[in-house]
């Protein structure tokens, strides 16, 4: 195994224009190496910088989410009906709240999709509680606080992962193991939504998630790596995959409120301003619900909102 490891180090770290790209049995061999512990911190470090100069590719990738897949606790978790993964890790910086926690649960509330939650605390920033605050948020309104989704943790689903959290906050720039946050998911074949903030790696993800299994993936561009779409901005880029390939689909950010919503500053009154169902705050929810709910059973944006629309106006409107 020893002389493994340095055989992958040397492959992808010669440098950006020299390195040669591990294949997917490689990748799945060094990720689980990793996980196990057989790299010493030096190797690690060194591994993990080499890939980010070179880049990661789609095949690197899924051979190292297949090395989390064959390590994945069961979950006991029933899907039920169209299941759809939200998946919210991020390691950035959030000014306030994360809307898709709220929408996942107004979805569940008014029963047209089942969104399971994943995430993980951050490494990077470790003192910034943006889940934990919108969870308070989201109890503190009684429609939405029986909504509530299952939350999972990525290291909670793949043993040996909270133990590369030490050596991630002392190398103090993402690495692959960021982007695969975002595959892990306790049901291989449910649709999942994922946030990422680098181009090129929207476009790969979702190509990604299809081969691992995933009936549909798509990934919203930027904003801090999340998966909100953006508020008051200009329209969001949303990359999709399914059977008919993969493609491009912009949501517009017409309609949408101020993006000063979403300040810090400004989060102390989200509590009472998703009360008003004609507040912005409420708009970006619903939003954002509709593209949950467009990924969960593969429609437009534009239908989905339709739908919330007509349920949300019939007898369970909160």
């Amino acid at each position: 195994m020893e002389q493994n490891i340095r055989t992958w180090i040397k492959q992808v770290g010669r440098g950006k224009t020299l390195a040669r790209d591990l294949d997917r049995s490689q990748s799945e061999q060094a990720i689980g190496a990793l996980l196990e512990g057989r790299f010493t911190p030096a190797q690690a470090g060194a591994f993990l910088q080499a890939l980010r100069i070179k880049e990661t590719t789609v095949d690197e990738l899924v051979g190292a989410a297949q090395a989390l897949s064959a390590r994945r606790a069961r979950v006991d978790l029933d899907p039920g009906t169209d299941p759809v993964v939200v998946n919210l890790a991020f390691d950035t910086p959030r000014k306030a709240g994360v809307v898709s926690l709220l929408a996942a649960a107004h979805l569940r509330r008014l029963g047209l999709c089942r969104p399971v939650v994943v995430w993980e605390p951050g490494c990077l920033f470790p003192d910034v509680q943006a889940m934990e605050r919108t969870k308070n948020v989201l109890l503190s309104d009684p429609w939405l606080a029986a909504g509530l989704c299952p939350m999972l943790t990525v290291s909670g689903m793949v043993p040996g992962w909270g133990a590369l959290a030490q050596l991630r906050a002392e190398l103090g720039f993402r690495t692959i193991l960021n982007t695969l946050e975002k595959v892990v998911r306790p049901f291989d074949h449910a649709p999942v939504l994922v946030g990422i903030s680098h181009g090129t790696f929207a476009h790969r993800l979702p190509q990604v998630l299809r081969d691992l299994g995933a009936s549909r993936a798509a990934t919203v561009q930027g904003h801090h790596g999340t998966l909100d779409l953006g508020v008051g901005e200009e329209p969001t880029t949303v990359v999709v995959a399914d059977s008919d390939g993969v493609r491009e689909e912009s949501v517009s950010a017409e309609g949408f409120p101020a993006p000063s919503i979403l300040l810090k500053s400004d989060f102390d009154n989200w509590p009472v301003r998703i009360r008003d169902r004609r507040d912005p705050l409420w708009l970006a929810i619903v939003r954002q619900a509709a593209l949950i709910h467009s990924v969960a059973v593969g429609i437009s944006h534009r239908q989905s909102l339709q739908i919330l629309s007509i349920r949300e106006t019939s007898d369970v409107q909160p």
